[in-house]
């Protein structure tokens, strides 16, 4: 039986860190629901692909799904100005539910606290941060610290994928 995946969306998000998890999610069965910030309907990708979300933050928490996935590009600087965005992480963290995060996705781990002691990795241009935040970074294409799946770039998205449906 299909999980239920919430994939967070705000503007300017990876196209390929949102587009190849969302169609792997889907093949293997499980139920994908996009859900931006409420800030637009619509989000593009720093590339301009458009991506519509089902949903929105007020409509949504944490006992509605099995796993997250974060996105990276710019949008997760966005993200995390939204509160109800950093709290979802959170409440699925405190869950033991997947939490997959990938490139800049590491500055929403920061934000919603739940990094230290923990081992991940991300794009290198965040590692101070992530560290800053308590957490051991390692340089490699996909770290599974318990729940937490987190990879560095577009290029890392299969193995990062095959540990996320790994915990599904």
């Amino acid at each position: 039986m299909g999980k239920r995946v919430v994939i967070l969306v705000e503007r300017d998000f990876q196209d390929m860190e949102v587009m190849y998890p969302f169609y792997r999610l889907k093949e293997a069965g499980h139920e994908v629901v996009v859900v931006g910030s409420g800030s637009a309907k619509e989000y593009k990708g720093k590339f301009g692909y458009p991506v519509v979300a089902d949903k929105n933050m007020d409509e949504v928490s944490a006992k509605d799904f099995d796993a997250v996935v974060v996105p990276g590009g710019w949008a997760p600087d966005f993200m995390r100005r939204y509160p109800k965005m950093v709290q979802l992480v959170a409440d699925m963290d405190k869950a033991k539910k997947p939490v997959a995060a990938i490139c800049h996705a590491g500055w929403m781990l920061v934000s919603a606290k739940i990094l230290k002691g923990r081992t991940v990795t991300c794009f290198s241009a965040i590692r101070d941060d992530v560290e800053a935040a308590g957490a051991t970074w390692v340089d490699k294409e996909v770290c599974v610290d318990g729940n937490l799946i987190t990879s560095r770039k577009p290029d890392d998205l299969p193995a990062f994928m095959r540990e996320l449906l790994k915990q599904l």
